[in-house]
């Protein structure tokens, strides 16, 4: 497991909210319809192509629920996350070994569904810009491939030059991953001119 200091990034102000625990945050929300937090995390490449692509993870082929599948990064707030933030990062560097260094926006409708067990859950999705030149190392355990694909290759559920049929766990996710992509083309003028800002972590909106 990470050890949540170890976890060093900024935010965009409009994510203050989630800048505090998932117990304070659930304090805050008294009548909310769940009582648990999770959290997926759209990992963003800004630089190494003339469009932004955003990494996608397959689900490992014994996986229980969902093998062979496709999502980003993500999964459950934990007690000892110094924030809903921190878990999101915890779980982009669990499940890619990448390391957050910026957290852009809340991206797409918050997803509420319910465990066998009955826990309500709600899962808020983020944009989030790795550190650069670190490699992606999946769990075999979860995930057994990832891509970064553009836009247009969500669009389509399909990477033709690699072979990738883009199944989504659900449809919602594939939904959120072009809700993303909407919010980069509708900010794409500032996050040219930050570019470099943004891969240092240092970009504020």
């Amino acid at each position: 497991m990470t050890h949540n200091s170890q976890l060093l990034f900024r935010h965009s102000d409009t994510l203050a909210e989630f800048a505090v625990s998932k117990k304070a945050y659930l304090a805050a929300h008294p009548h909310a319809p769940f009582g648990y937090v999770a959290t997926s995390t759209l990992a963003v490449d800004l630089v190494s192509g003339s469009e932004p692509l955003i990494l996608l993870l397959q689900r490992a082929a014994g996986d229980d629920d969902d093998p062979n599948l496709w999502e980003p990064a993500g999964g459950a707030c934990e007690d000892d996350d110094p924030s809903i933030l921190h878990g999101a990062a915890r779980e982009l560097r669990e499940e890619t070994g990448l390391e957050a260094t910026f957290f852009m926006a809340q991206v797409g409708e918050p997803h509420l569904y319910t465990l066998d067990d009955g826990k309500k859950v709600c899962q808020f999705n983020f944009l989030a810009v790795p550190e650069r030149d670190r490699p992606v190392t999946l769990d075999p355990k979860e995930h057994q491939r990832y891509v970064w694909a553009t836009r247009e290759q969500v669009e389509a559920r399909k990477v033709e030059e690699q072979g990738i049929d883009l199944e989504f766990t659900r449809e919602e996710v594939w939904c959120t991953v072009l809700a993303g992509f909407g919010w980069l083309s509708e900010n794409a003028a500032p996050l040219e001119m930050e570019k470099g800002k943004l891969t240092t972590g240092n970009y504020m909106m």
